[in-house]
């Protein structure tokens, strides 16, 4: 397998399951336990690099998915439990930042993607054993919320499409 194969993020082609928004946010998941194993289990630097980046990227745009449009949408099934996953993503989001602007080759770079991955890793579980189950058991109708995450997702795409067109212009 190349080292420049992309993360396994379902694409627009994909169908996003509008009625059930919380198997989009699994898949999500797995794809970021995927890339932390790679990440955690190679001794290739540039395997390592590759996968921190596509880990950053990954993140980031689940992170904006969950906070644009998922956790105001399932609120007021258990606000506290969202106040603390919007505060888990508060400290992310500042690791993301911090990585975002910084070379995967600086020193610092490991030490801040470990960091990201411990506290994103615990966040996913705690979703997934907490925030989920609760979910399930309210049997809202998520479909609204899915169609929203849809087409808030087919935009971050697209917005990612045209800047990576700029960047590669001369």
């Amino acid at each position: 397998m190349a080292t420049t194969d992309a993360p396994t993020r379902p694409t627009l082609r994909d169908s996003f399951p509008v009625d059930n928004p919380v198997q989009a946010l699994l898949r999500d998941h797995d794809m970021v336990r995927k890339l932390a194993e790679k990440y955690e289990n190679t001794h290739s630097a540039d395997v390592k690099k590759q996968a921190a980046t596509q880990l950053i990227q990954a993140i980031h745009m689940h992170s904006r998915l969950e906070e644009g449009v998922f956790y105001p949408g399932v609120r007021r099934v258990d606000p506290n439990l969202i106040a603390r996953f919007e505060e888990d993503h508060l400290a992310v989001d500042d690791l993301l930042a911090t990585l975002q602007g910084m070379s995967m080759d600086d020193a610092r770079a490991e030490p801040l993607v470990r960091e990201m991955l411990d506290a994103v890793l615990s966040h996913i579980r705690q979703e997934e054993e907490q925030l989920f189950p609760e979910l399930r058991q309210a049997k809202l109708d998520l479909t609204s919320i899915g169609l929203e995450m849809q087409a808030f997702e087919a935009n971050l795409v697209h917005l990612q499409a045209q800047l990576s067109d700029r960047a590669a212009r001369p």
